[in-house]
Order: C-alpha cells, then structure tokens, then sequence
C-alpha cells in the first residue's frame, strides 16, 4: 500500500513514546553496524543516529514514499536509507544490531525474524517493538461499535479479522524457538500514552491499512463515529483524558 509521510508523522505518537520506553527498559545503546527495519518517514532513525557514540545506522523499509522522504530529510554521515522489504531482505554485510519499532507486524513473521537472524553477526543484537494485535484501543472501538451494532457489516468484518490474530503472540513464540538465538527475552507489555488531542487518534486512524479498504462514501461517517467511540471510552475509563492503549510485544535477542 501507498503511504503518505507527512500523514504518517502525525499519526505514529503512541508509537514514539512506547518506543522511547521500549529504549529505555532495555537501556539500549546501538553500536557499530546497525539495521533499522522498518524505518518509516526515518525521523525516529535519525534521533537515534543523533545519539550514536560510535557505528552507522542502515534505515530500510518496503515503501519507496517513506525511503525517498527519509532521504531527502534526515540522510546524514552515520545514517543512510534504502529500499527493501525484510520478508525478502538479504544482508551483503553482517550487522552489529538490528532495531525493529512498530514494523514486524505488517510482516510474515515466518519469513522477516529469520532474515533478521541471519543479517546478524555472531553476538549481534536484535531488538524489537511491535504489536500483538491485543489490547489496543482501536480494537476496543470496534468491538464497541459493533457491540451497539453500528455499521454492522463492516464491525463484523474487523473484528472477524481480529479473532484470527489472537493466536498471534504464540506464532511469535514458535518463530523465534526455531532460530539458535543463545538469549532470548520476550514480553507483552500494557501501555497507556497519553495523546494531546483527539486528532492525534484521527491521523492514526487514517494511517490504519484496513482504513483504506472501505468504501470511499461512508469513510469521513465511519471515522466521526470511530472518534466519537474512543472519546465515549476514554470518559468512561478515564475521566476523559485521551489515553491510547496497546499492549505490544518487547523482544531481545542476542546470536
């Protein structure tokens, strides 16, 4: 799918601050040669780079509208960025570290975590955030939607596809026990990110691939009650404040 940058950037804020927490739970600190996969509009790429003591950081990612905007923006010495889909990734160099944010679940896990195990040298060190497709709030609107059956096919439909990817988390586990890693740490972890404003869920919404796959006519309806739905929750569960739960995967691994 075609993704838009600028869209992208506003709409990632939940995504930044679980991802400095991430950063920060495992005191990371990057070194030498280092990949960041699924590197997106690359501004998250180049806060790191601008912390790095010593390395350089290789940001890729399958979307060619991201990779010629983090070009274009944030390419500097220690930091460059490329196309290339991880699925299908082969790594002509080894790597230190490899990085992952919010990536590796748009991905066949089956294929993308074992090419991230062979991009590794011998002790490299592999670290990830991503979804487990559980405990989001945007599942939680949708079951409420559904639940007071609005928009009765279309709920149906998502939340059918959300079923399927309860087992998700297992699939990870069962992935990663084929690959020889010597040290594994793997955690879901339950997170609440306060957002600013209520446009901040909009972008993340208009930033959702299953958001583009409905009917054109029935889009700005659809995401007015979507919003509407989140606000209802938020009040109920939160005095109001517009709190964005997710409860995403946390994974360290050393080869």
């Amino acid at each position: 799918m075609s993704w838009d940058p600028e869209e992208y950037k506003s709409g990632n804020y939940f995504q930044k601050e679980t991802s400095d927490a991430f950063c920060k739970n495992f005191n990371i600190v990057p070194y030498g040669n280092i990949l960041d996969i699924g590197c997106g509009d690359g501004a998250y790429s180049h806060a790191l780079a601008n912390k790095l003591m010593q390395g350089h950081i290789h940001g890729i990612d399958s979307s060619i509208e991201m990779i010629h905007h983090a070009v274009k923006h944030w390419t500097q010495s220690n930091l460059s960025f490329a196309v290339h889909d991880i699925e299908t990734f082969y790594a002509v160099e080894a790597f230190d570290f490899a990085l992952s944010f919010w990536c590796l679940h748009w991905t066949r896990i089956e294929l993308s975590l074992p090419n991230i195990f062979y991009a590794l040298k011998p002790g490299g060190k592999f670290y990830a955030i991503f979804s487990s497709f559980s405990g989001n709030s945007i599942s939680q609107v949708w079951h409420e939607l559904m639940t007071n059956r609005y928009y009765r096919d279309l709920t149906k439909q998502y939340v059918n596809s959300d079923n399927s990817l309860q087992n998700y988390f297992l699939r990870v586990i069962r992935v990663l026990a084929a690959l020889p890693y010597k040290q594994i740490r793997l955690n879901l972890h339950n997170t609440h990110t306060l957002l600013p404003s209520i446009a901040y869920f909009k972008n993340l919404l208009l930033t959702m691939p299953f958001m583009k796959s409905f009917p054109e006519e029935i889009m700005q309806e659809l995401l007015e009650a979507m919003l509407d739905t989140f606000q209802a929750i938020c009040k109920r569960r939160y005095g109001g404040q517009l709190y964005y739960a997710t409860r995403p995967i946390f994974l360290e691994a050393i080869k």
